[in-house]
């Protein structure tokens, strides 16, 4: 981990499932001689995780930012801009008898063997999670779209809400094994099962992402080391 002195100078790594996510970002940082590095990975955990490992073998980064677009499983939260603290890896199982059962389910794998802490992969960095100054939510990864009312309706029926995406648990764990700080933002542009894309609001999330990139590498000059520790 660099120190304090090597803050401004840090490889920090900006992924992307794609471009246009991150089109004023990536402008802005050539315009600024930056030191963020854009990476686009493709759509989904096997592109995402193959791409950041080859990157991070390449020339290993102090700092991973991946930032995206997603679905809710609350109607509130379109439009809005959350930090995503933990991963599920929510249809990595089995559709059984009309139940879904996950691989700790069906006893395929432990739940609380390190990355997972219960099934899920937690961002361990809190000190990191909180100086983003986002609202926090828990994020699903899935390989499809959720547009089935039995998968969604559960989903919708939680207390405490999701935000949906195809690779933020190939970040969580990538991260988490090759120990590198990293942030999951997303901005949330639909509610999830909702097809009718005019009523996705697509463009204004990607607006509101991108300002609020802008704004957190220009924070990173005056970063505080002691935020990239556990």
């Amino acid at each position: 981990m660099p120190g304090f002195t090597d803050i401004c100078s840090m490889h920090i790594l900006l992924v992307s499932a794609t471009a246009r996510e991150l089109r004023q970002t990536t402008e802005w940082i050539h315009l600024n001689a930056n030191t963020a590095e854009p990476l686009v990975t493709g759509v989904g955990q096997l592109q995402t995780a193959f791409h950041l490992l080859k990157k991070i073998y390449t020339h290993r980064p102090a700092f991973i930012i991946q930032a995206g677009v997603g679905g809710s499983s609350n109607p509130g939260d379109i439009g809005k801009l959350f930090s995503i603290y933990s991963e599920r890896l929510a249809d990595l199982g089995v559709d059984e008898q009309k139940h879904f059962k996950s691989i700790f389910d069906l006893g395929l794998g432990e739940p609380d063997v390190f990355p997972f802490r219960n099934g899920t992969l937690i961002n361990p960095y809190a000190r990191l999670i909180e100086w983003s100054d986002f609202t926090l939510r828990e994020g699903i990864t899935v390989n499809e779209i959720s547009t089935d009312p039995s998968r969604i309706n559960p989903l919708k029926q939680r207390t405490r809400p999701v935000v949906e995406s195809m690779e933020g648990g190939a970040l969580h764990y990538v991260c988490l094994m090759e120990k590198i700080p990293f942030l999951q933002i997303r901005a949330v542009s639909n509610l999830l099962g909702e097809r009718d894309k005019a009523l996705w609001k697509l463009e204004e999330a990607m607006v509101q992402l991108n300002e609020a990139l802008i704004g957190m590498l220009q924070k990173l000059e005056t970063i505080d080391e002691t935020l990239f520790r556990i």
